[in-house]
C-alpha cells in the first residue's frame, strides 16, 4: 500500500485550550518516510518534533511532545484526524505553543486535512503487528490489546457523576464512520475543576465554545450530540495518541477508563511487543 500525504498547504487559526495562546496551524506535504512531524515556526521552524512516543512529555490532561527544547501541546485531536484519514507523512507547522482547541472536537482537523487534499506517494506503509494479546494498566486505566487485521477501538467510561455515568463507544477503523460517529464528539471537563486549573496557570483558553462544561448532573453549556458523546471523544483521543506508535497499528483495543497517561503506557507496550512491517 502506498503512503499518503497532503497535496497542498492548508491552515487554520485558533486559541490553545491550556496556554490561551493564539496560533496558526499549517499542514504541508512531506516526503515519504517523514511521518507526522511538528515544527515551531515561532522558534525558527528548524527543529523537528516527531509525533513519536520517544518525544512524549508528561502534561496534565493532554498530550505534549518535546524535542531539543521545542514543545508542542494538545496534539491529540489533530493526530486523531491524521490517523483516521491514514495520512502517513505530513509537516505540521505551528507559530505558537499549542494546537488550537477550536470547538473541542476532531472535525476542524478532518476538514483541514481534506481541504489540503490527500494523495499517495512512493513508499510502503509501516504497520505495527503484535502476535499475542497484551494487557496494560496505569492507575484506573486498563487496556486489552489484541492482534487484528485492522484497527478497532472500544472505550468504556465509569464516572460517579450521573452526567456521564457508565458508557461505551466503539470505532471499527473506517474513516467514514470516524467522521460520522466520533469526530463531532467534544472534549469535556467539570466546572468545579476550572478555578484550580487556572490557578496553576493552565486552562487559560477555555471558552463557552471550546468544549462541554459539566456539573455532576448536567451539561452546562449546551446539549450533547449523543448520550455517549464523552466515550466517543475518549475514543478519538486514544486514536490520536496511538499515532505515537510510529506505524499504523493492526490491533483491537478495549480501553476501560482511559486517560492520556494510560494511552501512552499502551503505546509503549505496543511498541515494545510489535513487529514493524511494510505493506
Amino acid at each position: 500500500m502506498l503512503r499518503r500525504t497532503v497535496a497542498r498547504p492548508a491552515e487554520l487559526s485558533g486559541t490553545g485550550l491550556f496556554t490561551g495562546a493564539n496560533a496558526t496551524l499549517q499542514v504541508l506535504p512531506a516526503p515519504a518516510g517523514t511521518g507526522a512531524v511538528f515544527f515551531r515556526k515561532d522558534l525558527g521552524g528548524q527543529h523537528p518534533i516527531p509525533a513519536r512516543e520517544a518525544f512524549h512529555v508528561a502534561a496534565d490532561r493532554r498530550t505534549a511532545l518535546v524535542a531539543e527544547g521545542h514543545r508542542v501541546d494538545t496534539v491529540e485531536h489533530l493526530l486523531a484526524a491524521v490517523s483516521a484519514l491514514e495520512v502517513d507523512d505530513v509537516r505540521l507547522v505551528l507559530d505558537g505553543p499549542e494546537v488550537p482547541i477550536m470547538d473541542g472536537s476532531f472535525v476542524p482537523f478532518l476538514e483541514l486535512l481534506e481541504s489540503a487534499g490527500l494523495v499517495t506517494q512512493e513508499g510502503r506503509t509501516a504497520r505495527a503487528v503484535i502476535h499475542s494479546a497484551l494487557t496494560v494498566s496505569d492507575g484506573p486505566s486498563a487496556y486489552v490489546v489484541e492482534p487484528a487485521d485492522h484497527r478497532s477501538l472500544r472505550v468504556t467510561l465509569e464516572y460517579a457523576e450521573p452526567v456521564i455515568g457508565t458508557q461505551s463507544a466503539e470505532w471499527d477503523g473506517d474513516p467514514v464512520s470516524f467522521r460520522r460517529e466520533i469526530a463531532p464528539a467534544r472534549t469535556f471537563g467539570f466546572e468545579r475543576e476550572v478555578e484550580g486549573l487556572r490557578a496553576r496557570g493552565t486552562l487559560q483558553g477555555a471558552t463557552h465554545g471550546s468544549g462541554l462544561m459539566l456539573s455532576p448532573e448536567r451539561v452546562l453549556n449546551g446539549t450533547v450530540h449523543w448520550p455517549d458523546e464523552f466515550a466517543r471523544h475518549k475514543t478519538g483521543d486514544l486514536l490520536g495518541d496511538l499515532v505515537l506508535v510510529g506505524a499504523r497499528p493492526r490491533v483491537r483495543i478495549r480501553a476501560h477508563r482511559p486517560s492520556h497517561r494510560g494511552n501512552i503506557a499502551c503505546v509503549r507496550a505496543i511498541r515494545s511487543a510489535a513487529t514493524i512491517v511494510e505493506e
